[in-house]
């Protein structure tokens, strides 16, 4: 199995196959043997529910991304390697566009655009199937993409959703020859107030999550779908610094209003690598 095979595995979800075949890469490899073990107590702990979800989610993500930094150390005959973005044969690289849907009228002017410069860009309000997973969805089109375009603003900071988007492809920038595109439609991220305003929103969403748990268990009610929703906040409340302080150390491209144009020539040229 390839390097490329294994980091999809991962980012599919797929860990123990992923530690499987790393195992079966790397049998004397201490990390990997170390790695395998926390992720069979984990699921073992889980199987006997002595701990949390919210503990278990953590220490998952911790675990995949400790396997995702040991996948760099993999050898691959089929890597290309080189940089940038992968354009074999002439082929146009290929953009999925990472946006909140409170802010679909600029995602839409976006893709436009895009496509009028001959670039294939997949948004899920078109690609997206009735029923489909939705998380399946964000890493297939993050695995497929060469470059994963987000649309920031206050809605997609605070989007569970745009945060694994976001995740997901800072972490394939740099073990899968991916490329991550920052364009800013809305600039309240440069505050230096806005981490903690932000995670105060979020904890106002847990609470009411918290609230709502306990009058489904009072009733003898599901809980399944709060769980998921309740997991995604915590994620995005841990990561949302990680998430700013990158895009603060980016040149991101400002497409707010009269610089939408020549911040879109920039975009493209970044896509093309012109």
């Amino acid at each position: 199995m390839t390097k490329q095979e294994i980091i999809d595995l991962l980012l599919e979800g797929e860990i123990g196959q992923a530690i499987k075949a790393m195992r079966a890469a790397m049998p004397n490899d201490n990390v990997i043997l170390n790695l395998a073990g926390q992720w069979n107590r984990l699921q073992k702990d889980i199987a006997a529910r002595v701990i949390s979800p919210d503990y278990a989610s953590l220490t998952q993500n911790q675990i995949m991304n400790n396997l995702l930094e040991l996948a760099k150390k993999l050898l691959d005959s089929s890597a290309s390697g080189g940089g940038g973005v992968a354009n074999s044969g002439g082929k146009s690289p290929t953009v999925f566009l990472s946006y909140n849907h409170k802010d679909v009228s600029a995602a839409t002017q976006v893709k436009d655009f895009l496509r009028s410069r001959g670039i294939q860009v997949t948004i899920d309000s078109e690609a997206m199937k009735p029923g489909e997973d939705i998380a399946a969805f964000i890493n297939k089109c993050i695995r497929e993409a060469d470059v994963t375009l987000s649309l920031v603003s206050s809605n997609s900071l605070l989007s569970a959703w745009v945060g694994m988007e976001t995740i997901n492809t800072l972490v394939g920038e740099h073990i899968a020859n991916k490329k991550f595109i920052a364009v800013v439609i809305e600039s309240a991220f440069y505050e230096i107030s806005f981490v903690r305003t932000s995670i105060e929103t979020i904890n106002k969403r847990l609470a009411q999550l918290k609230e709502e748990l306990k009058f489904r268990i009072e009733n003898d009610l599901g809980f399944e779908d709060l769980q998921n929703e309740r997991t995604r906040n915590n994620d995005l409340k841990n990561d949302l610094p990680k998430i700013v302080a990158n895009l603060k150390n980016r040149l991101n491209v400002d497409i707010i209003g009269p610089n939408f144009d020549s911040g879109m020539d920039m975009v493209t040229k970044a896509i093309v690598g012109g």
